[in-house]
């Protein structure tokens, strides 16, 4: 799952969160990289830590929609569903002037029905082509290794908010990536004319199968 294998561009995403310490960290240090990312955040979260969600808006950040609880998409029913991805946009849609375009489930599981539910309430479903593992407690130094022998163009790198060896890796995964010639955007300016790849086979894929092919 990427953007254009064409074009020289890498989008660094953010899962989970908002995390009322690390978030403000992270936001600095995109700050001192000068990178603009993608943050897919947890409705419940956004509601606990509104002035956050502004605050990544306001830095030049593209806010996309997590889920509100943070639960296995694929095993919700059509209606659980659907009132778990409205009530996430709705909460980030009353702190940003923008539509919510971007849907990640969580866990990277979905099925057929779910891609269809999120197109049709006016979003497009975004994965990862580079799972950063950082959620296993790997080491900063593992982390950048990782990505940095597997980025290409078109790549949609998968990070977690709330992991500081994550913000203390990307330094040194940015100047590296940009020493190659890319640029890094956001998911909006990756997608705004190019579309995603999905998979062959949608019918019900879990993270896992992704991982397979990273």
């Amino acid at each position: 799952y990427s953007g254009s294998r064409v074009v020289h561009t890498i989008a660094i995403t953010f899962d989970d969160g908002l995390h009322q310490l690390l978030t403000p960290a992270l936001l600095d240090t995109l700050d001192a990289i000068e990178v603009k990312a993608s943050f897919f955040l947890v409705g419940k979260m956004v509601d606990r830590y509104p002035a956050l969600v502004r605050e990544i808006f306001a830095r030049g950040h593209t806010v996309a929609n997590h889920s509100y609880w943070h639960k296995n998409s694929s095993l919700l029913s059509p209606e659980e569903f659907l009132d778990d991805i409205r009530r996430c946009s709705e909460s980030i849609e009353r702190n940003i002037p923008v539509r919510v375009r971007f849907f990640r489930p969580p866990g990277g599981n979905y099925t057929k029905n779910v891609l269809s539910l999120v197109e049709k309430n006016g979003m497009s479903t975004v994965l990862w082509d580079i799972n950063s593992r950082d959620y296993t407690g790997v080491s900063a130094a593992r982390m950048t290794a990782r990505i940095l022998s597997k980025a290409t163009s078109g790549s949609i790198l998968l990070f977690h908010s709330g992991v500081s060896s994550t913000i203390n890796a990307l330094p040194k995964i940015v100047s590296s990536l940009r020493a190659k010639g890319f640029e890094f955007v956001t998911l909006d300016e990756m997608f705004s004319e190019y579309s995603a790849l999905l998979p062959a086979d949608t019918e019900n894929v879990s993270s896992s199968a992704y991982r397979k092919i990273m």
